[in-house]
């Protein structure tokens, strides 16, 4: 740590984009093209050679990462600061380094291979710069790095040999891959069936998972297509530089394209098991191999065409160009910060709408960053707590099998409870439960601490407290509104369909009984949801749909009117950039108040961030940290 406090010191703004932008060379992204780019144009037994180091390396540091369980440096030591733009691609655990590993086998991989002496240097000399920015911007220590490294390098090394033979002796690249194929099996196996103990990290531990079946099917698509190919296509990597670029770019779609499409349907047929993944990518890996290579005699050929053919594809050339400028400037349109002049609204009526620099704290699933999320415990945390004090309250609610409404996030229960133990499968549907079955459960198993603990997960059956156990909403608002202090509360309804409809029957229902409708917004993500609130219901304050989320933001950009006649909603609940479009800008604040709309935003756990919604005029921030969340806001 005392040489990432060092490196803490000698940050600068500059430094920051530069290294975070460089930090990207050691992604699966970068991985995947150059592997890709290699195998196609510049030689297949290199493009193997890339792929075989790949997948080893990634199978041997995702193993160590759940195996050995290092939390990351801020983790380990809170008061160490790193760099927040690194810190999305920096979850799970940190030891070994995935980016440093992935950096040496794609770029010093690569390295290996090319005959020009300043090019090597350039690549060794990046992979290096990826390793550092690492440590730089505070996302691994030395040791992480360092580890990273040395797997890459030694597959860098040691692989490369019994490729340079492999023209000589067909049967070692089929022994490479049927080697890399069992290690991964192992692997996904180890994480399927070992016996982990209660306080692993759920989420690595699926990480994991998903990753070690990824691998495999990468590892075996390989191993059964590479003899295929041999025989059947034997295809010939040779084109004009113009056509090689054409080949990448066209094959790169169909082969993502493919990725994309059978994502779906193969979850479906597995159940979301992880095993799903292996198929796909095992498909995937074919298709690459044996099916877009059958096209490459025809851009060997210079991609000979007929005169009416050039004609057809000068003109689709044209559209696609157009195409791609006008989705270049929409894309910058909807990203870039539209800001103007934050704006007060003092004469606004929605009792939602704060003066400007007044933001009301908002606590996410009853603060789940504090406490194990949407339970009792979250909430007397929040109430009780000396230190903060919540506006409002934000949890979401599902229907069990016998009409309760009942406080969760998920539509399964495995991330946050021991169902998985308690009913003896994973994947058990909330509402395929009666409510006394829901409160056999630990909905505090899957809660972990900033320092990577899990406190809550070894209790079980009579040992669990009442204050763990699932809470209906019932139970919640008598437990708020008994404390007198006029909390609001922001509700989200998750189920959809005919249980959507009757989750607001009884959410009306039950917040007419506890005197707080006034008080709550009721959100959805389900169109036919908000639709029936609206027809049943229209005294009961709600939050703006997805479709109307959206034409809200465009007329906002484009300065368009809406009629008023039209806006059912009190507030838009919304993120910044979550989803593509930049919701986080003073521009959608002020047209929102100027329509006595409020506008609150999720989940900002970011203390500059806060501080910055504030200054444009957000209303309210939910955030898992309500600690976080009071020394930053001015509340009312």
């Amino acid at each position: 740590m005392g040489f990432l406090y060092v490196l803490e010191g000698l940050r600068t703004p500059v430094l920051d984009k530069l290294l975070g932008a460089l930090t990207l060379f050691g992604g699966e992204g970068l991985f995947i093209a150059v592997a890709i780019v290699v195998f196609w144009c510049a030689g297949k037994k290199n493009g193997y050679y890339l792929i075989a180091a790949g997948v080893g390396g990634t199978v041997v540091s995702q193993t160590l990462k759940i195996v050995c369980a290092v939390p990351r440096p801020w983790v380990r030591d809170p008061a160490f600061t790193i760099v927040e733009s690194a810190r999305e691609g920096a979850g799970g655990y940190s030891f070994p380094s995935g980016h440093s590993q992935n950096s040496v086998v794609a770029l010093g991989g690569t390295a290996r291979f090319v005959k020009k002496t300043w090019v090597r240097a350039v690549l060794w000399a990046l992979a290096a710069l990826v390793c550092f920015s690492r440590m730089y911007l505070g996302v691994h220590t030395p040791a992480d790095v360092a580890v990273g490294a040395a797997i890459g390098l030694a597959l860098v090394w040691g692989l490369y040999p019994l490729f340079e033979k492999s023209g000589d002796r067909p049967g070692v690249l089929t022994a490479v891959f049927a080697v890399t194929a069992a290690l991964a099996l192992a692997a996904a196996l180890y994480g399927q069936f070992h016996a982990w103990p209660a306080d692993v990290d759920p989420e690595n531990l699926a990480e994991f998972r998903k990753n070690s079946y990824t691998m495999l099917g990468v590892a075996a698509g390989v191993a059964i297509a590479c003899p295929l190919e041999k025989r059947y296509v034997n295809f010939k990597t040779e084109a004009p530089w113009w056509a090689q670029i054409l080949k990448c770019v066209l094959g790169l779609a169909v082969v993502m394209g493919l990725r994309v499409a059978l994502k779906a349907p193969l979850n479906a047929l597995f159940g979301g098991h992880p095993a799903a993944g292996a198929v796909r990518y095992c498909l995937v890996v074919m298709a690459a191999i044996l099916v877009w290579p059958l096209t490459f005699p025809w851009f060997a050929g210079g991609c000979p065409l007929s005169p009416g053919g050039k004609k057809v594809l000068k003109i689709v050339g044209i559209v696609l160009l157009v195409l791609a400028v006008l989705a270049g400037v929409l894309c910058w349109a909807v990203t870039k910060d539209s800001s103007m002049e934050p704006r007060d609204f003092p004469e606004a009526e929605n009792p939602l709408i704060t003066p400007l620099g007044v933001t009301m704290l908002s606590g996410h699933r009853a603060g789940g960053g504090v406490a194990p999320e949407n339970t009792m415990m979250a909430l007397e945390n929040c109430v009780k707590s000396s230190d903060y004090g919540l506006d409002m309250f934000e949890f979401d609610l599902h229907m069990t099998a016998d009409g309760e409404l009942v406080l969760l996030h998920d539509a399964t229960l495995d991330r946050t409870s021991d169902a998985a133990e308690v009913f003896g499968e994973s994947g058990v549907d909330v509402g395929s439960k009666t409510f006394a079955q829901l409160q056999e459960l630990n909905m505090g198993a899957g809660f972990t601490r900033d320092d990577g603990t899990r406190p809550y997960a070894h209790l079980s059956g009579e040992d669990v407290p009442e204050e763990l156990r699932i809470v209906s909403l019932a139970q919640t608002l008598a437990y708020l509104e008994s404390t007198g202090a006029g909390y609001r509360y922001i509700i989200e309804i998750k189920n959809g369909g005919e249980q959507g409809f009757a989750a607001a029957d009884k959410l009306y229902a039950t917040l007419r009984e506890y005197d707080c409708l006034d008080r709550a917004v009721v959100g959805t993500f389900h169109n036919e949801v908000t639709a029936y609130m609206d027809g049943k219901y229209p005294d009961m304050p709600r939050s703006a749909g997805v479709n109307e989320v959206i034409r809200f933001y465009f007329s906002a950009l484009l300065g368009l009117d809406l009629d008023p006649a039209e806006l059912h909603y009190r507030a838009l609940q919304i993120p910044t950039t979550d989803y593509f479009f930049n919701l986080g800008t003073s521009r959608v604040v002020n047209y929102a108040h100027e329509r006595d709309i409020a506008v609150q935003y999720w989940t900002i756990n970011d203390p500059a961030e806060m501080a910055r919604l504030q200054s444009i005029g957000a209303d309210a921030i939910m955030t898992d940290l309500p600690d976080v969340g009071a020394a930053v806001l001015n509340q009312p």
